[in-house]
């Protein structure tokens, strides 16, 4: 057993080193297993509020722009300095199989087009507005708005989500918040994106393994306290993301009260 730990995206092999292994060994492992590979990455983690992935390019020369195929859709990549979760995969599809066709989605913080894309491709809703503040992930979110062949559905806006849902106003039915750390604070740009009848806010955060209920809790009161009947229609722990914390989603239902 090598206990090397990696993921492929596209032609890119994300690689994480654990204390004591050998980087070359690990090259050499996953080159035997992936011999056309044209980049390995060592991934040691994730810095800053845009989120960039923190890596060291060990094969290949950069730009390590890749595309990355899933579930009948196509992401182009630049992996060295952007991210996209692959332990994310079926809560994108998941979230693309709530969305009917007669609704307007706003998602809050869309990067490269995380789940505007599968949304767009597999649902087909009446439109998807998109925003993203780091202008490189902005630049690849329009390539995959392209590529997928959606330019009809999915709006791209570059600026930041509180800015834009402002201008935006209540056209929502539904608002993915697809963002780790301090996402609640966005809550109530969130809910005012809502239509006046209400709709379906995603959540997600990465909270301790004991927390996710009072995490839940804590949505719906955030909710409740700023005007809106909220209730949870569905709890879900996304992934595993360190050996205390788990990444979870809440699918929030908020109705503003007259």
């Amino acid at each position: 057993m090598s206990g090397f730990s990696y993921k492929v995206l596209g032609e890119v092999v994300l690689l994480r080193l654990r204390p004591g292994q050998d980087e070359g060994e690990a090259l050499r492992y996953v080159e035997s297993r992936h011999p056309v590979v044209r980049w390995v990455l060592v991934y040691e983690g994730i810095e800053g509020p845009l989120r960039r992935p923190r890596v060291r390019l060990i094969k290949g020369e950069e730009p390590v722009v890749t595309v990355y195929r899933e579930a009948g859709v196509e992401y182009e990549i630049d992996a060295a300095n952007l991210m996209l979760s692959l332990g994310n995969k079926f809560e994108r599809l998941r979230t693309a199989a709530t969305v009917r066709t007669w609704e307007v989605v706003v998602d809050m913080f869309a990067g490269v087009g995380q789940f505007t894309m599968p949304i767009a491709v597999h649902a087909r809703p009446v439109r998807v507005h998109s925003v993203e503040i780091n202008p490189d992930a902005y630049s690849f979110l329009v390539r995959n708005v392209r590529r997928n062949r959606v330019e009809e559905l999915v709006v791209p806006h570059l600026g930041d989500c509180r800015d834009v849902v402002r201008e935006l106003g209540p056209v929502a039915d539904r608002v993915i918040m697809g963002y780790f750390g301090g996402t609640i604070d966005f809550l109530p740009y969130a809910l005012s994106a809502l239509r006046p009848s209400g709709g379906v806010v995603h959540v997600h955060e990465v909270v301790n393994r004991d927390d996710v209920e009072a995490f839940a809790g804590e949505v719906v009161r955030r909710a409740r306290d700023l005007g809106y009947a909220a209730a949870p229609v569905w709890v879900r722990e996304v992934k595993s993301y360190s050996p205390e914390q788990v990444h979870v989603v809440v699918d929030l239902l908020a109705v503003r009260r007259s």
